[in-house]
């Protein structure tokens, strides 16, 4: 394998990793999908489990109790 930069920090690498999703070459710090933020990962986990399964928004009524928070604190 040719030296490449990696695809996440740029860092040039004499023998990159190869993502098995997105096929883009990383350092070692990077070669794990979470740890370069792959899309595909997140496609594939889409499709596989929905996408409620990959949205994490923080819980159901994460927005009204910054509403409620706020609206005290106005008073």
């Amino acid at each position: 394998m040719k030296p490449a930069n990696c695809a996440y920090c740029g860092d040039l690498q004499d023998m990159p990793f190869q993502c098995n999703y997105c096929k883009d070459p990383f350092c070692a710090e990077h070669r794990l999908p979470e740890d370069h933020r792959c899309v595909k990962l997140t496609q594939i986990r889409a499709k596989k489990f929905g996408q409620s399964g990959v949205v994490r928004d923080g819980g159901r009524n994460k927005g009204s109790f910054f509403k409620r928070l706020f609206r005290k604190s106005k008073n």
